[in-house]
């Protein structure tokens, strides 16, 4: 039966330390004595106590706390990241408070002004990039270390993220040498990810001597990238098909007529059970789009993958944690997600410290191709 105490005045008794000794203990466990330190730590072993952190970091100009705010949880890639981060954060003596915007511009000041509130010492945040109100987090950023990870915001705040002009130019290098030339689907521009990665796939695709073609709606602000992918690549599939990636003239784009983006061109598509596609391999933005993708293309008896008998090949971005689980197995970028938590971390710590010289402005992390049998 563990030992009752309700104050910490009682604990400190029953360990034999003062209060006070007790309370630097509670901020930071390396900073008293080892045999200090083991006696504690035994007591809370045997002892029913827990210390009020949150109402003692109220009373602290600043907390040990730091807020991560990401733009939906729900997205297996900030899923990842979060947890990453936190465990990352909980190693270095803070505590983590996490708060989604939901990709609400409205939820994200909420959550800017909550982290003021909570005097939290610094914060990492993914911002949600088109609709983020900038004057709020420009002031949050005049206020306390603040470091952007995944995407950023104009400006001078330290970011963090994935080199997209190499990330992409690897897949396409990819596809192009194990196949025809692949299609790219884009997503909603809803930060800086979405143009760069596309501006990547245009380059890479000239580079290689090959015409870039792409599809998908981009003018609809959503982040429900599973849903969009499903819907427009059942209306394609239902329609006049994928457009031709046709050889030697300016890039193209087709698939949905009107709502096409990223390229000015022309639509295309041939008769046939998959469009006409030549290339029959097709690029998504991100692998979330992709997962809709390829449940529309099984929904309509496509079969997928990179042998003879295929009828098509779908590659995408990100390495998503569910990636591996898709059927068949989906061939992606594999996002560094070990280095893009840690150096986000390692770099608020330095802020923190005032250590500004080993604070970069800006980190591309490079990422790897993962090769599964989607692609």
């Amino acid at each position: 039966m563990p030992m009752t105490h309700k104050t910490m005045e009682d604990f400190a008794r029953s360990c034999g330390v003062s209060r006070p000794t007790l309370s630097k203990y509670f901020d930071d466990p390396t900073s008293v004595k080892p045999a200090t330190r083991k006696r504690i730590e035994e007591a809370l072993r045997s002892s029913d106590y827990q210390p009020n952190l949150f109402a003692r970091n109220l009373n602290r100009k600043r907390t040990r706390a730091i807020g991560i705010v990401v733009p939906t949880v729900t997205d297996p890639f900030y899923s990842e990241m979060v947890s990453r981060i936190e465990l990352r954060l909980r190693d270095e003596g803070y505590w983590p408070i996490v708060i989604s915007s939901h990709g609400s511009t409205e939820l994200e000041m909420e959550a800017t002004r909550t982290i003021l509130s909570l005097k939290v010492s610094g914060a990492l945040i993914a911002p949600l990039g088109l609709r983020s109100d900038r004057r709020t987090l420009e002031k949050l950023t005049q206020t306390m270390p603040v470091v952007y990870f995944d995407t950023y915001l104009e400006g001078g705040t330290p970011f963090v993220g994935n080199n997209n002009a190499q990330s992409v130019s690897t897949i396409v290098d990819y596809l192009c040498r194990s196949g025809d030339a692949p299609v790219y689907f884009d997503i909603p521009h809803v930060n800086h990810n979405s143009p760069e990665r596309l501006s990547s796939y245009v380059d890479a695709m000239h580079q290689l001597g090959q015409d870039p073609v792409v599809i998908g709606n981009t003018r609809d602000y959503t982040w429900d990238f599973e849903r969009i992918g499903y819907e427009q690549m059942e209306q394609m599939l239902g329609a006049s098909g994928l457009p031709g990636n046709s050889r030697g003239g300016p890039g193209k784009t087709g698939g949905l007529p009107g709502k096409t983006g990223g390229l000015p061109g022309k639509t295309g598509g041939l008769p046939g059970k998959t469009g006409g596609l030549p290339g029959k391999t097709i690029l998504c933005a991100n692998d979330r789009l992709a997962f809709g993708v390829m449940a529309a293309a099984f929904a309509k008896g496509l079969k997928i993958g990179r042998k003879a008998d295929c009828d098509l090949r779908i590659a995408a971005h990100d390495d998503h944690p569910l990636s591996r689980y898709t059927c068949p197995a989906l061939t992606t970028i594999a996002q560094d997600f070990a280095a893009m938590a840690g150096r986000s971390v390692e770099t608020l710590l330095a802020l923190l410290n005032e250590d500004r010289a080993n604070v970069a402005p800006k980190v591309s992390l490079d990422a790897a191709l993962v090769m599964r049998q989607s692609a």
